[in-house]
């Protein structure tokens, strides 16, 4: 009779077990027989298994099954292979379906898309942005050449220029609010089409951000050069007053950047075939989100009008969930489209060379990590300008990151809510509302571990498949509303 001998009980895969010979030979010892490995039976297989007798033991480890946690990583290509498949089958079914209810939809944009009018107020609130860097320029310039002056000079200039500070940061204020508000005056007021309003904010918003990070940086640097203080990270070419000048602030408002510093690394040389591959994605990814919106999303948004009008629930959830599959693929197109291919293109051009534009947001495991992730330039902004000076304010730090995200919900809804022209508060409470989320994210990492597929999960879900394709409705329906659309896009 063979006997097994006794072992620490080790977990392991049949994988493993097939590919450990000598594992096998440790762990089963036969005292009246030896029995052959994985190897010599696939041998012996030619020879029908002579000698061997119905006592084999069969069952001589402990190994968990190998969809469980406690197992090793496997290989699971062929799930994913299938889970592509049944998502193509699934597609092309929904474009049978769309072609046969809808037919085509696409066409050429022309003036009938977006009104002649539209593009001229366009170029008056795009107005603004000139003003504000030409105002911007002309206050530090000579900011500067007072600070030069008041290296040496008595104490009583010194606190004239302090005076000064005052009246630079009330000017500074003055057009920069401007900025904001005169754009979106006529965003909200006067443009028909939410895309040319939105193109107003998105621009004016950049230059709003960036002219205020070029005046907060050099408002330091000026105090630290009156003080005598040496410059560590730059060179005396850029170094303040240096830094001062038009072609210094023209590079910073084109670099893919939020964050004013005089001067940037620098990539060796321009890589033709890399910005013309970056150029080809960026209308790729255009074109495929141009026939998406048209195509599908569209169509779901105009029949969800009279459901919403009725409150029908049921209805209204399914409008969201078929929603949510055209919603999702044109983010992430608009995402790839925007962080990785336009922001690389400009990058290339101006040999810009830090191009972390975004991380590996799509594993997050909270909601936090995301922020923190998917879009760079926006979330250094805000810890650079915000979060670290009131830091150092004495402010709790959970105070300030709240202070943050209520900054982010302004300017989300002023983003969404101008252009199409219904400031209704859905997209600020969407952004305050992932507060406790972000709570209940965070626990849940803390408890599975970072990066835990249970935090990931709900991200997704709350993110993606709910809550975009439901901030997307209820703002389609407000703009319908406020322009008296029926739901076939016709003038009622």
């Amino acid at each position: 009779m063979a006997s097994v001998r006794k072992r620490p009980l080790k977990v392991v895969t049949d994988s493993e077990d097939d590919q450990s010979d000598s594992r096998q030979r440790r762990d089963l010892h036969i005292t009246s027989k030896r029995v052959s490995t994985i190897t010599e039976e696939k041998e012996d297989k030619k020879k029908g298994y002579a000698g061997l007798s119905h006592t084999l033991p069969i069952h001589t480890i402990t190994k968990a099954s190998v969809l469980s946690k406690e197992a090793p990583p496997e290989n699971y290509s062929g799930f994913l292979r299938l889970g592509m498949l049944v998502l193509g089958a699934s597609n092309i079914r929904l474009i049978i379906e769309n072609y046969m209810k809808y037919g085509l939809l696409i066409g050429v944009p022309h003036h009938s898309h977006i009104p002649v009018r539209d593009i001229g107020l366009f170029l008056l609130a795009w107005l603004c942005v000139p003003l504000s860097l030409v105002i911007s320029l002309i206050v530090e310039y000579g900011m500067g050449k007072l600070a030069v002056a008041a290296k040496d000079a008595k104490p009583d200039f010194v606190k004239k220029l302090t005076i000064l500070e005052r009246v630079v940061a009330v000017t500074h204020v003055s057009h920069l609010v401007f900025l904001l508000t005169f754009p979106s005056y006529i965003a909200y007021t006067q443009i028909y089409h939410p895309l040319v309003g939105s193109g107003v904010i998105i621009i004016c918003l950049i230059t709003f951000l960036k002219l205020t990070s070029f005046a907060l940086v050099n408002q330091e640097l000026r105090q630290a050069f009156v003080q005598g203080k040496t410059e560590e990270f730059y060179t005396e070419a850029s170094a303040y007053p240096n830094n001062v000048n038009a072609k210094n602030l023209l590079y910073f408002f084109f670099a893919p950047t939020l964050c004013y510093q005089p001067s940037y690394p620098r990539s060796e040389k321009f890589r033709k075939t890399f910005f013309f591959k970056r150029v080809g994605e960026l209308i790729t990814c255009l074109v495929m989100m141009y026939v998406l919106t048209e195509q599908y999303a569209k169509p779901t948004l105009a029949n969800s009008i009279q459901a919403l009008e009725d409150k029908k629930f049921v209805t209204i959830v399914e409008r969201v969930l078929k929603l949510s599959t055209s919603a999702v693929v044109i983010w992430l197109l608009m995402f790839y489209a925007f962080f990785h291919a336009f922001l690389n293109a400009l990058a290339e051009v101006l040999r810009f060379g830090d191009r972390t534009f975004y991380l590996a947001w799509w594993n997050s495991g909270n909601l936090a990590t995301y922020w923190r992730l998917w879009n760079r330039p926006v979330y250094l902004f805000f810890k650079r300008h915000v979060y670290i000076p009131a830091v150092h304010r004495g402010v709790p730090p959970a105070v300030c990151q709240l202070l943050v995200f209520l900054i982010s919900a302004v300017l989300h809804e002023v983003f969404v809510g101008i252009p199409t022209h219904s400031i209704t508060g859905f997209a600020f409470w969407g952004m305050l509302g992932q507060i406790p989320l972000i709570a209940m994210t965070h626990g849940i990492e803390k408890w599975r571990g970072k990066g835990t597929s249970l935090g990931n999960t709900i991200f997704w879900i709350v993110f993606c498949v709910i809550g975009q394709p439901t901030i997307a409705l209820l703002y389609y329906y407000q703009w319908t509303a406020t322009h008296k659309f029926d739901s076939n896009g016709s003038t009622a």
